[in-house]
């Protein structure tokens, strides 16, 4: 993995990171907040992000390439689009990683330090209600998809 800091100064960067779905919502203010708690990383072919068991802080969201992730060692899905967000059940509860996901391309992700959610600096309640509703919306989702899984191995075995 490589890592770089970015500059909560540069305007372009901001303008890039408002491409990202969960944060194009968020004022100048919030998004440089957010800035400074990030990091950019890349990630070779073959390279895990995050491991089954591990416990951290960190919320990423995937800007270029393909990841798989496996539970157990099963692949359960795979994560392609702009702005793909995993790593977030650990920031709800701190439990630890509920599943690896592992570079299947060359990948670029922003790793955001969910303490930041925490944190008595900046205005805590608007990033929460930001954060916490994009969570929501993406474990919505993937109960959804769960359940029609649910209900196709029913029907097969049934």
């Amino acid at each position: 993995m490589y890592e770089l800091v970015f500059d909560p100064t540069n305007t372009e960067t901001l303008e890039q990171m408002r491409r990202i779905p969960a944060f194009s919502a968020l004022d100048e203010r919030l998004i440089t907040e957010v800035v400074r708690a990030s990091k950019l990383r890349k990630y070779a072919s073959g390279e895990f992000v995050i491991k089954e068991g591990m416990y951290d802080h960190w919320v990423y969201f995937l800007i270029q390439g393909e990841l798989s992730i496996t539970h157990h060692g099963v692949e359960v899905g795979q994560l392609r689009r702009l702005g793909d967000v995993f790593g977030e059940m650990g920031i709800i509860d701190g439990s630890a990683r509920s599943a690896s996901v592992e570079a299947l391309s060359p990948c670029l992700c922003l790793a955001m330090d969910g303490s930041i959610l925490e944190s008595p600096n900046i205005e805590k309640t608007a990033l929460q209600a930001i954060f916490y509703r994009v969570f929501c919306e993406i474990l919505a989702t993937r109960l959804r998809e769960m359940d029609t899984r649910l209900a196709e191995l029913s029907q097969r075995d049934g």
